[in-house]
Protein backbone atom coordinates (compact mmCIF):
# COMPACT_ATOMS: atom_id res chain seq x y z
CA UNK A 1 0.00 0.00 0.00
CA UNK A 2 2.76 2.39 0.90
CA UNK A 3 4.37 1.55 -2.72
CA UNK A 4 0.97 2.27 -4.56
CA UNK A 5 0.81 5.51 -2.80
CA UNK A 6 4.15 6.71 -3.65
CA UNK A 7 4.11 6.01 -6.91
CA UNK A 8 0.96 7.63 -7.19
CA UNK A 9 2.38 10.37 -5.97
CA UNK A 10 5.06 10.56 -7.99
CA UNK A 11 2.78 10.29 -10.77
CA UNK A 12 0.26 13.46 -9.42
CA UNK A 13 3.68 15.45 -9.49
CA UNK A 14 5.01 14.09 -12.72
CA UNK A 15 1.74 15.52 -14.63
CA UNK A 16 1.87 18.78 -12.40
CA UNK A 17 5.43 19.16 -14.00
CA UNK A 18 3.86 18.51 -17.59
CA UNK A 19 1.08 21.14 -16.68
CA UNK A 20 2.91 23.70 -15.87
CA UNK A 21 5.35 23.65 -18.35
CA UNK A 22 2.27 23.22 -20.73
CA UNK A 23 0.71 26.59 -19.34
CA UNK A 24 3.99 28.11 -18.73
CA UNK A 25 5.17 27.54 -22.51
CA UNK A 26 1.92 29.29 -24.09
CA UNK A 27 2.32 32.50 -22.46
CA UNK A 28 4.62 33.58 -23.98
CA UNK A 29 3.57 32.38 -27.77
CA UNK A 30 0.58 34.32 -26.99
CA UNK A 31 2.04 37.64 -26.48
CA UNK A 32 4.21 37.31 -29.91
CA UNK A 33 2.06 36.40 -31.77
CA UNK A 34 -0.47 39.74 -30.43
CA UNK A 35 2.66 42.31 -30.98
CA UNK A 36 2.73 40.51 -34.57
CA UNK A 37 -0.42 41.71 -35.43
CA UNK A 38 -0.02 45.01 -33.93
CA UNK A 39 2.98 45.61 -36.01
CA UNK A 40 0.97 44.19 -39.48
CA UNK A 41 -1.47 46.88 -38.52
CA UNK A 42 0.87 49.61 -37.70
CA UNK A 43 2.50 49.23 -40.86
CA UNK A 44 -0.33 49.11 -43.04
CA UNK A 45 -1.43 52.62 -41.46
CA UNK A 46 1.80 54.08 -42.40
CA UNK A 47 2.04 52.82 -45.89
CA UNK A 48 -1.99 54.27 -46.25
CA UNK A 49 -0.60 57.14 -44.99
CA UNK A 50 2.13 57.40 -47.14
CA UNK A 51 0.38 56.77 -50.20
CA UNK A 52 -1.97 59.92 -49.55
CA UNK A 53 0.55 62.33 -48.65
CA UNK A 54 2.27 61.19 -52.13
CA UNK A 55 -1.09 61.75 -53.77
CA UNK A 56 -1.62 64.79 -52.50
CA UNK A 57 2.02 66.16 -53.26
CA UNK A 58 1.23 64.79 -57.19
CA UNK A 59 -1.83 66.61 -57.33
CA UNK A 60 -0.59 70.28 -55.71
CA UNK A 61 2.15 69.58 -58.27
CA UNK A 62 0.20 68.94 -61.01
CA UNK A 63 -2.47 71.32 -60.32
CA UNK A 64 0.99 73.99 -60.58
CA UNK A 65 2.06 72.87 -63.93
CA UNK A 66 -1.19 72.77 -65.13
CA UNK A 67 -1.68 76.69 -64.31
CA UNK A 68 1.91 77.60 -65.68
CA UNK A 69 1.23 75.60 -68.83
CA UNK A 70 -2.24 77.57 -69.41
CA UNK A 71 -0.15 80.91 -68.53
CA UNK A 72 1.87 80.18 -70.95
CA UNK A 73 -0.20 78.96 -73.71
CA UNK A 74 -2.42 82.08 -73.05
CA UNK A 75 0.45 83.83 -73.92
CA UNK A 76 1.12 82.55 -77.43
CA UNK A 77 -1.78 83.49 -79.87
CA UNK A 78 -0.78 87.39 -79.65
CA UNK A 79 3.10 86.81 -80.39
CA UNK A 80 2.62 83.91 -83.12
CA UNK A 81 -0.55 85.63 -84.86
CA UNK A 82 1.57 88.55 -85.52
CA UNK A 83 4.83 86.47 -86.20
CA UNK A 84 2.63 84.28 -88.98
CA UNK A 85 0.92 87.87 -90.51
CA UNK A 86 4.25 89.27 -90.93
CA UNK A 87 5.23 86.19 -92.96
CA UNK A 88 2.25 86.21 -95.08
CA UNK A 89 2.51 90.16 -95.50
CA UNK A 90 6.61 89.19 -96.53
CA UNK A 91 6.17 85.88 -98.72
CA UNK A 92 2.97 86.43 -100.65
CA UNK A 93 3.60 85.66 -104.27
CA UNK A 94 2.30 88.11 -107.16
CA UNK A 95 -0.12 87.29 -108.83
CA UNK A 96 -2.70 88.54 -111.57
CA UNK A 97 -6.09 87.62 -113.26
CA UNK A 98 -7.61 89.61 -116.15
CA UNK A 99 -10.55 89.18 -118.00
CA UNK A 100 -10.98 89.80 -121.57
CA UNK A 101 -14.08 91.95 -123.48
CA UNK A 102 -13.80 91.70 -127.19
CA UNK A 103 -12.29 94.39 -129.72
CA UNK A 104 -12.55 95.48 -133.14
CA UNK A 105 -8.56 96.08 -132.51
CA UNK A 106 -5.83 93.12 -132.46
CA UNK A 107 -5.54 93.20 -128.68
CA UNK A 108 -8.62 92.34 -126.52
CA UNK A 109 -9.29 94.58 -123.85
CA UNK A 110 -8.11 93.09 -120.62
CA UNK A 111 -9.87 94.28 -117.26
CA UNK A 112 -8.74 93.71 -113.57
CA UNK A 113 -10.74 93.60 -109.96
CA UNK A 114 -13.69 92.71 -111.97
CA UNK A 115 -15.87 89.06 -110.61
CA UNK A 116 -12.89 87.10 -110.24
CA UNK A 117 -10.31 89.05 -111.75
CA UNK A 118 -7.61 90.41 -108.87
CA UNK A 119 -3.70 91.64 -108.92
CA UNK A 120 -1.32 91.64 -105.93
CA UNK A 121 1.87 91.41 -104.93
CA UNK A 122 3.49 93.75 -107.35
CA UNK A 123 2.29 92.74 -110.68
CA UNK A 124 0.13 94.88 -112.44
CA UNK A 125 -2.28 96.05 -115.41
CA UNK A 126 -1.13 99.67 -117.12
CA UNK A 127 -2.04 100.45 -120.69
CA UNK A 128 -3.79 96.75 -121.39
CA UNK A 129 0.02 95.26 -120.82
CA UNK A 130 0.84 93.21 -117.64
CA UNK A 131 3.75 94.87 -115.97
CA UNK A 132 6.64 92.36 -114.00
CA UNK A 133 7.87 93.67 -110.97
CA UNK A 134 10.69 92.10 -110.39
CA UNK A 135 13.03 88.88 -110.90
CA UNK A 136 12.13 85.45 -111.06
CA UNK A 137 9.99 82.52 -112.27
CA UNK A 138 6.77 83.32 -113.00
CA UNK A 139 3.77 81.16 -115.10
CA UNK A 140 2.12 82.86 -117.71
CA UNK A 141 -1.07 81.70 -119.15
CA UNK A 142 -4.05 83.08 -120.91
CA UNK A 143 -7.26 81.22 -123.28
CA UNK A 144 -9.35 82.92 -125.67
CA UNK A 145 -12.45 81.75 -126.71
CA UNK A 146 -14.16 82.27 -130.11
CA UNK A 147 -17.31 82.06 -131.40
CA UNK A 148 -17.45 82.45 -135.18
CA UNK A 149 -19.76 83.18 -137.73
CA UNK A 150 -19.26 81.08 -140.61
CA UNK A 151 -19.47 82.57 -144.63
CA UNK A 152 -21.79 80.55 -147.01
CA UNK A 153 -19.30 79.24 -149.07
CA UNK A 154 -17.64 76.04 -148.43
CA UNK A 155 -14.01 78.00 -148.91
CA UNK A 156 -14.15 80.57 -146.37
CA UNK A 157 -11.78 78.64 -143.74
CA UNK A 158 -11.06 81.02 -140.77
CA UNK A 159 -8.17 80.96 -138.86
CA UNK A 160 -7.60 81.83 -135.62
CA UNK A 161 -5.02 82.96 -133.49
CA UNK A 162 -4.06 84.11 -130.22
CA UNK A 163 -0.53 85.10 -129.10
CA UNK A 164 0.91 86.18 -125.53
CA UNK A 165 3.91 89.14 -126.33
CA UNK A 166 6.88 89.53 -124.13
CA UNK A 167 9.25 92.81 -124.31
CA UNK A 168 11.96 93.51 -121.96
CA UNK A 169 14.12 96.71 -121.23
CA UNK A 170 16.96 94.23 -121.65
CA UNK A 171 16.18 93.32 -125.14
CA UNK A 172 18.41 94.71 -128.31
CA UNK A 173 14.59 94.98 -130.03
CA UNK A 174 11.99 97.19 -128.97
CA UNK A 175 9.50 95.07 -130.53
CA UNK A 176 7.50 92.57 -129.31
CA UNK A 177 8.22 89.16 -129.35
CA UNK A 178 6.05 85.94 -129.36
CA UNK A 179 6.15 84.55 -125.82
CA UNK A 180 2.93 82.10 -126.38
CA UNK A 181 1.06 81.59 -129.63
CA UNK A 182 -1.64 79.50 -130.68
CA UNK A 183 -3.81 78.97 -133.62
CA UNK A 184 -6.66 76.85 -135.30
CA UNK A 185 -8.37 76.97 -138.51
CA UNK A 186 -12.68 76.89 -138.07
CA UNK A 187 -15.51 77.03 -140.34
CA UNK A 188 -15.64 73.36 -142.34
CA UNK A 189 -19.32 73.16 -141.34
CA UNK A 190 -20.60 72.20 -144.13
CA UNK A 191 -18.34 68.93 -144.45
CA UNK A 192 -19.60 67.99 -141.04
CA UNK A 193 -23.30 68.49 -141.58
CA UNK A 194 -23.57 71.93 -140.15
CA UNK A 195 -25.16 75.20 -141.76
CA UNK A 196 -23.31 77.69 -142.79
CA UNK A 197 -25.10 80.29 -140.89
CA UNK A 198 -24.19 78.77 -137.54
CA UNK A 199 -21.54 79.37 -135.33
CA UNK A 200 -18.91 77.68 -134.74
CA UNK A 201 -17.05 77.93 -131.03
CA UNK A 202 -13.62 76.88 -130.37
CA UNK A 203 -10.70 77.72 -127.41
CA UNK A 204 -7.34 78.80 -127.79
CA UNK A 205 -5.27 78.16 -124.40
CA UNK A 206 -1.67 78.88 -123.78
CA UNK A 207 0.62 78.39 -120.52
CA UNK A 208 3.66 77.86 -119.76
CA UNK A 209 7.26 78.58 -117.48
CA UNK A 210 9.37 81.76 -117.98
CA UNK A 211 11.92 83.12 -116.29
CA UNK A 212 11.29 86.93 -116.48
CA UNK A 213 12.72 90.25 -114.96
CA UNK A 214 12.00 93.35 -113.59
CA UNK A 215 10.10 95.81 -116.23
CA UNK A 216 9.10 93.36 -118.16
CA UNK A 217 6.13 93.72 -120.22
CA UNK A 218 3.53 90.97 -121.01
CA UNK A 219 0.64 91.81 -123.85
CA UNK A 220 -1.66 89.50 -125.88
CA UNK A 221 -2.65 90.05 -129.86
CA UNK A 222 -5.56 88.20 -131.28
CA UNK A 223 -6.68 87.63 -134.80
CA UNK A 224 -10.98 87.90 -135.05
CA UNK A 225 -10.60 89.57 -131.39
CA UNK A 226 -14.86 90.92 -132.34
CA UNK A 227 -15.61 87.21 -131.85
CA UNK A 228 -14.59 87.01 -128.58
CA UNK A 229 -16.70 85.44 -125.75
CA UNK A 230 -16.19 87.90 -122.94
CA UNK A 231 -17.16 85.48 -120.55
CA UNK A 232 -14.83 85.97 -117.22
CA UNK A 233 -14.41 81.98 -117.33
CA UNK A 234 -13.91 81.64 -121.27
CA UNK A 235 -11.28 84.05 -121.96
CA UNK A 236 -8.61 85.07 -119.51
CA UNK A 237 -4.96 86.36 -119.17
CA UNK A 238 -2.91 85.96 -115.97
CA UNK A 239 0.73 85.51 -114.70
CA UNK A 240 1.67 84.46 -111.15
CA UNK A 241 5.10 84.02 -109.28
CA UNK A 242 6.34 80.40 -108.43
Amino acid sequence: VVRECWCLSDLEMGMEDVYQKTVTSMKPSSGSEMWKIVGAIILVVLCATAAVFCTWRFTVSLRSHNRNLVYSISLIPITHSQTMLKRIVKNRKAAIHLHGQGSKEKSLQWESDVDQSFSKGGLRLKDNIILIPSDGIYFVYSQASFAVSCGSSEEDMVTLSHTVLWSSLASPSAEPKDLLNGFKSVCQANMQGQKNEDLVYDVIYLGAIFQLHKGDKLSTETTHANEIEDHGAKTFFGVFKL
